[in-house]
């Protein structure tokens, strides 16, 4: 596993998709209007454990920067307008064999989404939960590339002219390399943060 490590450590995750509540209400006006899209922050796990029990585990801290974009909620319709962020920030990568840790690192991880529209729809869920059908706002990534967007939600708060919406994400995938099976668990917590125009 040591010489697939470098590839692996590459799995930091930005993953957007969360809950889904039960009491469904049709009422959107609470968020409608236009938003500035201020960052997002995320902490993300990801932990790869081969069939020979050797594991990497990478995570990092971070908030976006270089942030543009419009995001509009208007009665179900979500309509992004050149949305982009950048992150550039440092991953912490932890190798063990079995339970023991054998090796730790930082290194540098950055990622640019271009400047990019998107339309879509939401529902809100009860008072404090909103879910997309289509995706949410951005571009899902791992560090080595996207993921098809997914059906997925989270809690929101209003709070003045700022609306966060925060998702938690967990994914589950297995893979092969040289031979060898691995199971990818990765999660995320992210926090969206929107200023009304």
């Amino acid at each position: 596993m040591k010489k697939q490590f470098g590839a692996i450590l590459l799995s930091v995750v930005i993953l957007l998709a969360a809950c889904k509540k039960d009491n469904t209400t049709n009422s959107t006006s609470g968020i409608e209007g236009s938003y500035n899209f201020k960052y997002i922050s995320a902490k993300t796990n990801s932990s790869v454990t081969g069939s020979s029990g050797d594991r990497a585990v990478t995570t990092s801290d971070y908030s976006t920067i270089s942030n543009g974009g419009v995001v509009i909620f208007n009665n179900g319709s979500l309509t992004a307008k050149g949305l982009t962020y950048s992150v550039n920030t440092q991953a912490k990568a932890y190798e063990y064999d079995g339970a023991t840790l054998i090796d730790s690192l930082s290194y540098p991880f950055s990622f640019t989404l271009p400047s990019s529209n998107s339309t879509g729809q939401y529902k809100i869920i009860g008072t404090d939960s909103i879910y997309f059908p289509q995706g949410g706002l951005t571009v899902p990534t791992d560090g080595s590339g996207s993921y098809q967007g997914s059906a997925g939600g989270g809690r929101f708060t209003l709070s003045g002219n700022l609306l966060t919406i925060i998702q938690n994400v967990s994914r589950d995938s297995t893979f092969t390399d040289s031979g060898e099976t691995y199971k990818m668990i990765q999660t995320a917590t992210t926090s969206i943060v929107l200023e009304k125009q």
